[in-house]
């Protein structure tokens, strides 16, 4: 097909602008992570009205993983953690086209019959709203020739500061040496599907930096981290559903099971 400027069909095919939404920089403050082991399966986004097909056990490690063909293996449509399920989780297998997701995944109620009362065995993700003047300032992918690979940084700045935070959140985050995966949301909402970049999919975010400034003004005296995770065989991941708004919609449903203060679940 001939190049014709500003003709969106050809944006995947070229390396051309959205001449009615071009792109622009900066991040949200406001994204969700979880542990890379507690990813459990991934769903991803088929066009056309495909039917989705998935990878069982974590993307690159844990559990067994099906070989997956697909469109575009970078758009995930959604991450299940461990002890989460879809509503018609029966039907996985027999999927019709066009058959969509519920609006958000149910917690597995029989992760927890055999433990004690009261337990939960099910994971959740953490909510982080970046402190600083730039949120996630620097956070980047490289691209490293002598492997093929490519090398994802994720930079951002505590919220607060304290000792309790200090030993709820930022000690855990720092010795996670299996890492993190982060949903991260851009500023751009127009951008088609990279409206919601994910990192560490691939082999887990690991911090590799973090510091305290007690006199910086710029940080608001809050800790600074960055978490890399090497040798992901992908560029850019996103969260995607077809358009923003249900996009949003899954992302939101992640911030409704994530960890409150004491350790639990807020569903409120």
């Amino acid at each position: 097909m001939a190049y014709t400027p500003c003709d969106s069909s050809q944006i995947g095919m070229n390396a051309q602008k959205n001449c009615l939404f071009p792109a622009y920089a900066g991040l949200q403050t406001l994204a969700v992570m979880c542990r890379w082991e507690d990813v459990n399966r991934i769903i991803y986004y088929h066009e056309h009205g495909e039917s989705d097909e998935t990878t069982e056990g974590g993307y690159s490690g844990g559990g067994e993983q099906e070989t997956v063909t697909m469109q575009n293996k970078n758009r995930i449509k959604r991450i299940l953690l461990k002890g989460w399920v879809n509503e018609n989780e029966e039907d996985k297998d027999d999927n019709k086209q066009g058959d969509q997701l519920p609006s958000e995944p149910t917690h597995d109620d029989s992760v927890d019959e055999e433990e004690e009362e009261g337990a939960e065995t099910y994971a959740k993700w953490i909510a982080i709203e970046a402190g600083g003047v730039t949120p996630y300032a620097d956070t980047s992918e490289e691209y490293d020739a002598d492997s093929g690979t490519f090398t994802k940084t994720l930079t951002f700045t505590a919220p607060r500061a304290g000792a309790e935070f200090s030993s709820e959140f930022i000690e855990p985050l720092l010795r996670n040496k299996n890492g993190w995966v982060v949903v991260l949301q851009r500023k751009d909402k127009k951008g088609g599907d990279s409206a919601f970049p994910i990192l560490g999919l691939d082999n887990g975010l690991i911090a590799s930096e973090a510091s305290l400034n007690y006199t910086d003004g710029e940080n608001g005296g809050c800790y600074s981290f960055t978490l890399t995770e090497t040798y992901a065989p992908n560029a850019e991941m996103d969260l995607w559903w077809g358009n923003y708004h249900d996009t949003q919609n899954e992302f939101n449903s992640y911030l409704k099971y994530t960890i409150d203060d004491h350790g639990e679940g807020d569903e409120d």
